[in-house]
């Protein structure tokens, strides 16, 4: 067991909060740089494939305003759980723990896929192992924060539903 006196807590609590914050500044830095990617000529992007890249950063943009207002007055960027914060189990947090890294994936799924260029396909790649990384982190602080969290993890699926794991 760790040290638990008042002096080791805040080191911890300070370590956590650096180790977050430069969580954050990495996906943004992915984005970003996805974003950035000129338009290259890799691949060709059929009707059907520029559709369904519309289709998912739209379906992207949704599920993060949805998962947002859903989430309320707790949300921050930061992978820490906010003390404003409660543990959601509705809306989409019934079927997705963590439906805000779903819906910057599929947004940046269509932004890479408009890319059209390998770069952008491997920065996304980082980007989704990262998310998975990042999630693992924070679902590690979930569980000491919120008593029913490890119910909630064994139940419904991290990033894609699943059928039979919604929370009933």
């Amino acid at each position: 067991m760790g040290d638990s006196t008042p002096e080791a807590v805040r080191t911890g609590r300070r370590r956590d909060a650096a180790i977050a914050w430069g969580l954050v500044a990495v996906q943004a830095a992915l984005i970003i740089a996805i974003l950035l990617v000129p338009v290259g000529d890799a691949w060709s992007l059929p009707p059907v494939v520029a559709a369904v890249s519309t289709a998912l950063t739209w379906a992207g943009v949704g599920l993060l305003i949805w998962a947002i207002a859903v989430f309320g007055r707790g949300v921050t960027p930061s992978p820490l759980p906010s003390p404003k914060a409660q543990l959601r189990t509705r809306g989409p947090y019934r079927w997705i723990r963590h439906p805000m890294y779903t819906g910057v994936i599929m947004l940046m799924t269509g932004a890479m896929l408009d890319r059209r260029s390998w770069l952008a396909a491997a920065l996304w790649i980082a980007l989704v192992g990262f998310l998975v990384v990042k999630a693992r982190w924070e679902e590690e602080r979930l569980r000491e924060t919120y008593p029913g969290y490890e119910r909630y993890q064994e139940t419904v699926a991290a990033f894609v539903p699943l059928p039979g794991r919604a929370q009933s």
